[in-house]
């Protein structure tokens, strides 16, 4: 016999979802039953996903874990403000921030920075910009991950010379750019197709002590108009980092025989 099945509610949706266990042998799946083996299963953070989708906003995720008897945590807020911003929901997120402070939760640089990648990838960099501000007067703590997060926003965006000013005033925040942040600066340059200025930048890394890792490499073929500047790369690569004498002839390959289409650079480098 079929178990009867709802095929519209995305809870029941997510029920069929691959996960370590299965829902299978449940013999009538239904949301009540669904609710109650998650929480015998004692997977609280796993039934907030799921309720991130079945409900219209925080409030009323939380609302129905009191009711069911379960506190949320923080991890609670932060699994689902990542459900939220996955799908670039800002109207959701903000709820879950203001559900935070109502529950005597005081954001975290983590979820602060979540915000800053949201709103900063959807294009609302007047509220970016906000949260910036209130960072950097002392409200919360804005380390390397905050700064990466805005370097390679600007950077894609084209703002070079926002990106720029952000960079050098790390020093002065006593933070050290780390592969992240001098990778995000290289590729602002790369999608202008500015090898020479890769180059530059490239150098000013390796004398900071930061050394490349496979992104790194990328991004640094994806500035190369010719196959003599991608073996310059691959050659200067491999010897700044034993990793690369893996990652770096795959990549030549790839770009650097004979008869490989460079229309399909975009194919492996996204720009």
């Amino acid at each position: 016999m079929k178990k009867p099945q709802c095929t519209t509610c995305d809870l029941c949706v997510a029920q069929r979802a691959p996960h370590s266990w299965n829902f299978n042998y449940l013999p009538y799946p239904s949301h009540f039953m669904l609710i109650n083996f998650l929480l015998l299963q004692h997977t609280p953070n796993l039934f907030v996903f799921i309720f991130s989708i079945y409900f219209s906003d925080a409030h009323a995720v939380f609302e129905e874990m009191k009711r069911l008897g379960i506190t949320p945590t923080m991890k609670s807020h932060m699994l689902l403000l990542t459900a939220y911003s996955k799908t670039g929901n800002v109207a959701k997120c903000e709820g879950v921030i203001n559900q935070m402070h109502k529950s005597g939760l005081k954001p975290d640089t983590f979820v602060i920075n979540s915000m800053l990648n949201l709103y900063g990838r959807l294009g609302q960099f007047e509220k970016m910009e906000e949260v910036l501000t209130a960072m950097e007067k002392g409200s919360y703590a804005a380390d390397i991950s905050t700064y990466n997060i805005l370097i390679n926003i600007y950077g894609r965006g084209g703002f070079i010379e926002k990106m720029e000013g952000l960079f050098q005033s790390l020093p002065a925040k006593r933070l050290k750019p780390d592969v992240v942040t001098w990778t995000s600066r290289l590729a602002a340059y790369s999608r202008k197709k500015l090898y020479r200025r890769c180059l530059e930048i490239f150098e000013e890394m390796i004398d900071a002590g930061c050394y490349p890792d496979g992104g790194t490499a990328k991004v640094l073929i994806s500035a190369c108009s010719s196959e003599d500047q991608i073996e310059q790369v691959t050659t200067l690569v491999r010897t700044m980092h034993k990793d690369m004498k893996t990652a770096l002839p795959i990549y030549f390959n790839l770009y650097g025989e004979k008869g490989v289409a460079r229309s399909n650079l975009g194919q492996y480098i996204g720009n």
